[in-house]
């Protein structure tokens, strides 16, 4: 896998999952990354600006990083229309992971389970955002399409069992980005 464009020389980790329905979660992995001494890279340090692409700034992101934290909840997220930067209709979380991976980038993933209580609101509802939503989350466990190695990924059913999760995971990112 060739990375045209290295990460930045900052230890920055980007921060990448749907927004609303997993504020507490992103926290937590915020808390992590800033607990390791590590730069968080996420929508959260970016102002609310008109003027920006929303997929051209959130790559933009994912190749300053050294590394990509990515969680998938139950939700697809927002899917930008662009028939040029995303023809698939790809969720802005999708899409991110797609460039984290193309680059080669270290990438932490965690899933959320059948157990973890979630309001109705936040589940897919759209049957066809649905189905693009099992898939990425099939494949995103996936080392490469295709292949029958997984990733490693934590699956957590609670907040707490996330923030423990998320935590020790960072911990190990560090140590690694350091040696």
């Amino acid at each position: 896998m060739s990375d045209p464009q290295p990460p930045k020389s900052f230890q920055g980790v980007m921060v990448s999952s749907t927004f609303t329905d997993l504020v507490e979660h992103r926290q937590a992995v915020i808390n992590a990354i800033k607990g390791q001494g590590l730069a968080d890279i996420a929508m959260e340090n970016d102002g609310a600006r008109a003027d920006v692409d929303v997929i051209r700034s959130s790559l933009e992101m994912v190749r300053d990083c050294t590394a990509y934290v990515g969680v998938i909840s139950h939700k697809y997220g927002q899917t930008p229309i662009c028939p040029n930067q995303n023809p698939d209709g790809l969720s802005l979380t999708e899409l991110e992971f797609n460039e984290a991976f193309r680059l080669g980038r270290p990438i932490l993933l965690f899933i959320m389970g059948e157990g973890h209580a979630v309001p109705p609101r936040d589940f897919e509802q759209d049957p066809d955002r649905k189905l693009k939503l099992d898939a990425f989350r099939e494949r995103a466990k996936q080392m490469r399409q295709g292949s029958q190695v997984e990733r490693v990924y934590e699956v957590f059913n609670n907040l707490e069992e996330f923030r423990v999760a998320v935590t020790q995971a960072v911990g190990k990112l560090k140590r690694f980005l350091d040696e």
